[in-house]
């Protein structure tokens, strides 16, 4: 072991040298030359301001008001739970990869989509459910699933060092044909805080829906939309926002500029470095994985870089196969001297997860034949109203930097009737090359963002 020490600090002082230690420089140059060497802006002070309220265009009623609400405490999440949870993430994170062609970055948020689809399911019946929980929850029902996310969502807004903004909506099409049931609305108002808004479907309720997003993700999503189809019923949304800083924080020789980050075809970018030495490290699959604190101690950032040598999307794909467990390798981590670099960087994902998601086995749930969603809409004569799914769309965003790091997420799903057809010793572990990142909750060891890099 003493050898690995003494080679991991050889190989440390020999890259140290590939860098340039910065001289003092001003917030005004910082911000420069980072622009310049990873062509998109660095991340803003973490401002702890909050979100600019929404105001509507007028046009759209909400409803909220006249809800009633059940009881609806929160629960602790069991070991089954979170290891369902875990292991459903990493599945959806690297169907997401897979489907993307070779080598991309992709950023998901598993908890936007959980409380996007756990709403929607509060409406579901049948074999449309039973998928929906077995794709998007590992199997955990949707009476579990109401709790268990009431109190994340708790614990995200409680937190006391970082700044969490949770949100949800839902909208629907206001022309006369049908109205929310009100079991439906009392589940999602009760068990998810969402707002539920009456509007006309057209122009103006783009701008609103966009409008709410921009501000419940502080900006970093400023829209979700680009039309209404026609044909659209319903829209069910998750915003989530982050802003933390770092526990400790960087001192200036800590801030490597002139860096190179190996990108996966081979080429080079030039990147700063945040060097540290952390005290948590973990394994999952060939990888070798840490954790550095944001303050408050509650969430932490994730580096999970895979073994020399090996592409970083096959390794993605043989965790989603091997059925590992990131949450609990994460929960066993093991302390020790850990020597880490992050590279600044900011990133922009969407995706539209329609035919990712039925080709995970929530086949139904697309289907305006065979989709059961009988308990949210009802007709003027109190008979249900069918509808299917007609898009899943989510974005997200984040920047790392010196400060700390701001992300965001939404998920937006999108109903449409169902007559149409649906559209110790010392582990180097150095972030110089494609790598798997997230915000961890500590706690649970859950991922509530999960992102992959393989160029910058």
């Amino acid at each position: 072991m003493k050898k690995r020490v003494v080679m991991a600090l050889m190989a440390l002082s020999m890259t140290m040298g590939a860098c340039t230690k910065q001289e003092a420089p001003t917030q005004a140059q910082t911000q420069t030359q980072a622009q310049t060497q990873t062509e998109t802006p660095t991340a803003t002070p973490v401002s702890g301001e909050e979100p600019t309220p929404f105001v509507s265009s007028g046009n759209a009623q909400n409803l909220t008001e006249q809800i009633g609400t059940i009881s609806a405490p929160d629960a602790e999440i069991t070991d089954a739970q979170k290891e369902a949870l875990s292991k459903a993430s990493l599945q959806l994170f690297a169907k997401a990869v897979a489907g993307e062609g070779e080598h991309p970055n992709v950023l998901l948020s598993p908890t936007s989509i959980q409380l996007a689809f756990g709403m929607t399911e509060n409406g579901a019946n049948g074999e449309t459910l039973e998928q929906m929980e077995q794709v998007i929850g590992g199997g955990v029902s949707i009476d579990e699933m109401n709790p268990l996310l009431c109190g994340l969502s708790d614990r995200f807004r409680s937190a006391q060092d970082v700044k969490w903004n949770v949100a949800n909506s839902i909208w629907f099409k206001d022309d006369g044909a049908c109205s929310v049931k009100d079991e439906f609305a009392q589940k999602a108002l009760s068990w998810y805080g969402a707002d539920i808004w009456k509007a006309p479907f057209d122009d103006t309720t783009l701008a609103d829906i966009n409008g709410w997003v921009n501000s419940e993700t502080k900006g970093m999503i400023p829209e979700i939309l680009d039309e209404i189809p026609p044909d659209a019923r319903m829209y069910l949304i998750n915003a989530m926002a982050f802003e933390g800083e770092w526990m400790k924080e960087y001192e200036e020789s800590d801030i490597l500029e002139g860096c190179s980050f190996s990108n996966a075809d081979g080429s080079k970018t030039d990147v700063t470095m945040l060097y540290s030495t952390e005290e948590r490290y973990f394994t999952l699959g060939n990888g070798t994985g840490f954790l550095r604190n944001y303050k408050g101690g509650e969430y932490s950032f994730m580096g999970l870089l895979p073994e020399e040598g090996t592409d970083l999307d096959a390794y993605i794909a043989e965790l989603a196969e091997e059925d590992a467990d990131l949450a609990a390798a994460i929960r066993e981590s093991e302390y020790g001297t850990v020597i880490v670099r992050i590279p600044e960087f900011t990133d922009d994902y969407d995706i539209e997860m329609s035919d990712m998601l039925t080709g995970m086995g929530m086949d139904i749930a697309f289907d305006p034949l065979r989709a059961d969603f009988s308990n949210i809409l009802e007709t003027k004569d109190g008979e249900d109203f069918p509808v299917c799914i007609n898009r899943v769309l989510h974005k997200t965003h984040i920047e790392v930097d010196r400060e700390g790091t701001r992300a965001a997420a939404v998920t937006a799903i999108e109903t449409a009737d169902a007559a149409c057809e649906p559209v110790v010793d010392p582990v180097c572990i150095y972030l110089d090359r494609p790598f798997l990142y997230g915000i961890i909750d500590n706690e649970t060891g859950l991922p509530v963002f999960l992102g992959c890099v393989n160029s910058l």
